[in-house]
């Protein structure tokens, strides 16, 4: 519908604004749009399309794409208005998430500018990492010529002697060389690495690894190859070895910032817990001693019996006087005994029962417990 409503010179506006940059004059703050009382200007258009990742930009591209772009835009601020209308704009999970969206934003810019934009790599450590790794920084010899195949050797020399005389490498290449692949080109060969051959040239790996031997500027004797013989004129000319530092130098720092920004941050992390007093209720962490009916509680709603195990015996022990200690105490025999099946533990702990709890009602319990502990279940007798 938008399409069709708006004028033809919108699109025209749209276009100049967003995608021709320099351009000057007031067109830019005319407004495209309006939703209620909010006008949309091709100004903020236009900061809201370079906004976007080139991919989408393209998906937006010509008159019709920014038009509906500017439908996005629209439909955004529509659900806007109405979301703000709806009095969400108060609504506390919302407030919370803006709050959460621009702490982040700020400390990423933060970190950013005052972290990242501060920290340089020293000339030092550079050198120091390019001189410790060396394999890093390896290249392979590359090589430019120009050459003449000719038939014989005879004519190669011929060739070589017209260029000694001053005649143009490429005009004597085009004119004589049998090698169509680079005769109009003038026998240009473009950038081979060493070992590299080029059997249309009839040029073997090995051929092209004797080029490297040469001079740059030179005319070469006549060569040798399985197709005729060469004249040839090395133009450039690079050595296999280690790459020159200061081919490298914003390589390796690059790769060394990301940690000194993070030693820096560290730094002054601490500076600034410092200076703005932190400090932390230790006291708040610490294991707060349970009572006896948090324990006895926990013992019973536990299914796990090393969990219930553990709960009894730290009553027992924290309260040993408490209302539930005998209980708790023949507890930790009953489970030794019937759930874990460890009967000396079992029979320590009721043992431990007795003695220390000798009017408990458990007591009759716990010496049946002794007596049978570990006996098979006699069988019941007809009648009984």
């Amino acid at each position: 519908m938008l399409k069709k409503t708006l004028p033809a010179f919108l699109s025209a506006l749209l276009v100049v604004s967003l995608l021709v940059s320099g351009c000057g004059g007031g067109g830019q703050g005319k407004t495209v749009a309006r939703v209620g009382g909010t006008s949309i200007t091709a100004n903020e258009l236009q900061a809201r399309f370079a906004e976007l990742p080139p991919f989408t930009q393209q998906q937006f591209s010509g008159p019709e794409g920014l038009m509906d772009f500017l439908d996005r835009v629209i439909e955004e601020e529509v659900l806007y208005q109405a979301a703000k209308r709806a009095g969400y704009d108060s609504d506390p999970t919302v407030l919370r998430t803006v709050e959460a969206v621009e702490r982040r934003s700020m400390i990423q810019a933060f970190y950013k500018e005052e972290i990242e934009g501060v920290v340089t790599v020293s000339e030092e450590k550079i050198l120091a990492y390019f001189e410790e790794h060396p394999e890093q920084f390896k290249q392979r010899g590359r090589i430019k010529f120009r050459h003449i195949l000719s038939d014989t050797q005879a004519e190669a020399r011929e060739a070589r002697n017209r260029v000694i005389g001053g005649q143009d490498f490429a005009s004597v290449a085009r004119e004589l060389s049998r090698d169509q692949g680079s005769r109009e080109a003038g026998g240009l060969v473009n950038a081979l690495n060493q070992g590299d051959s080029l059997p249309s040239a009839g040029m073997s790996a090995a051929f092209v690894s004797s080029l490297f031997e040469g001079v740059v500027g030179q005319i070469s004797e006549p060569l040798r190859s399985d197709r005729g013989w060469h004249t040839v004129m090395i133009e450039e000319l690079r050595q296999e070895g280690v790459k020159p530092l200061d081919e490298v130098r914003e390589k390796i720092a690059s790769s060394l910032k990301p940690a000194e920004a993070r030693e820096y941050y560290l730094e002054m992390l601490e500076e600034l817990k410092v200076e703005l007093n932190v400090t932390v209720n230790e006291e708040v962490f610490r294991r707060q001693p349970r009572t006896e009916e948090e324990l006895f509680t926990l013992a019973q709603n536990t299914e796990d019996p090393i969990a219930r195990l553990g709960y009894y015996s730290e009553l027992v022990f924290q309260f040993p006087d408490g209302e539930h200690a005998d209980e708790a105490q023949f507890m930790v025999g009953f489970i030794q005994a019937e759930e874990i099946g460890n009967f000396e533990a079992a029979r320590n702990a009721l043992e431990r029962l007795l003695e220390k709890y000798p009017d408990s009602e458990l007591r009759e319990s716990a010496e049946w417990m002794i007596e049978n502990m570990g006996k098979e279940t006699p069988p019941l007798e007809e009648g009984n």
